[in-house]
């Protein structure tokens, strides 16, 4: 799996709403600023994550976006996969016939093996572990961190 910025940047979105006090959606606007983030850019991350149903929006003048549900049912998989194009760590994965030694090539066993622990690894790590890890590693305002 390839990490892209879109990747990076819905992961962030999700951490700043999983760390969020209360249920309050937040303004994808505040969101953006508070990662330093592209607002029009973060609108595109967002959407794919409403698409997947991992966020929620609220319209109007006190709406936002907020999790579509509780950050221990969210994982770093799922988040992945909501926003990245692919999930193959090679070509040779994704489209086995594009080589003609797919079918008995040694090195793309070892690719989909490895592919197998990272998906096994993002599917256990969830929003709410990413968060906890977010607020250890931070100071005791409990709000600021940097991903």
């Amino acid at each position: 799996m390839k990490l892209t910025t879109k990747g990076r940047y819905a992961v962030r979105l999700l951490m700043e709403l999983a760390m969020r006090p209360g249920p309050e959606p937040m303004p994808l606007k505040e969101a953006a600023q508070r990662q330093d983030i592209s607002e029009k850019y973060l609108w595109q991350v967002a959407a794919a994550l409403k698409k997947a149903h991992l966020l929620t929006a609220t319209p109007g003048p006190r709406g936002g976006y907020a999790l579509a549900r509780p950050a221990e049912r969210i994982t770093l998989l799922d988040i992945l996969s909501a926003v990245e194009t692919t999930d193959a760590l090679t070509e040779c994965l994704a489209e086995p016939g594009l080589c003609t030694r797919s079918p008995a090539c040694a090195a793309r066993l070892v690719w989909q093996d490895v592919a197998r622990k990272i998906n096994g690894i993002t599917g256990s790590i969830t929003l709410l572990d990413m968060a906890n890890q977010a607020r250890a590693g931070r100071g005791s305002d409990g709000y600021d961190y940097a991903i």
